[in-house]
């Protein structure tokens, strides 16, 4: 299976999937990473080829290390797609798929799949609510207790809205997360 049919069909269900469950945590590993997306939309105005993080209108999804990487395949894509339409082809979503992946081939980018993205960052969730539930069994979540403990105080003083724990524990996690992957970035 190449990488646009792998996008294309497992790429929509990874993003359904991902909204429904660790969605959060899945970006919050995405942009931990710093990863920019290359993009196929399809719309009024026909398909269209950008690089970007606002993913939520997008028929595909590549995964790019580097917003830079990310610009120069969808410039190279969307010239090669626009050749290609002139020449009588149609500029389908299919066709943009396959003019990133020659882009990315002919400038070297690495392209990484949504599907590869979810399982790195599933086996990082898995660790962050393996040490989380560690703490809490040995009672070592104190220190997390007195900053939501102090949160609360310092939000109702605002008179803001206070989150539930259960909420801020979630954001907690994502944080967690978002720096496990910043760590991760360069290695």
């Amino acid at each position: 299976m190449s990488l646009q049919e792998e996008a294309g069909a497992a790429g929509i269900d990874a993003a359904r999937r991902e909204a429904r469950s660790d969605g959060p945590l899945v970006a919050a590993y995405r942009d931990g990473l710093g990863l920019t997306a290359v993009l196929v939309m399809a719309g009024a105005d026909g398909v269209q080829i950008a690089a970007g993080r606002q993913t939520d209108l997008a028929a595909m999804r590549w995964w790019c290390r580097r917003t830079g990487d990310a610009e120069r395949v969808a410039a190279a894509a969307t010239a090669r797609l626009r050749r290609g339409a002139a020449r009588g082809g149609a500029a389908t979503a299919a066709a943009a798929g396959e003019s990133i992946e020659a882009a990315a081939r002919r400038l070297n980018v690495t392209l990484r799949s949504d599907g590869d993205i979810c399982a790195e960052a599933a086996a990082v969730i898995a660790r962050v609510g393996e040490e989380i539930e560690r703490l809490a069994r040995s009672g070592e979540l104190k220190s997390v207790n007195k900053s939501y403990r102090a949160y609360r105080i310092e939000a109702s003083a605002r008179g803001e809205r206070v989150l539930r724990y259960a909420d801020w524990m979630s954001k907690y996690k994502e944080k967690l997360v978002r720096e496990l992957a910043a760590a991760l970035r360069y290695v």
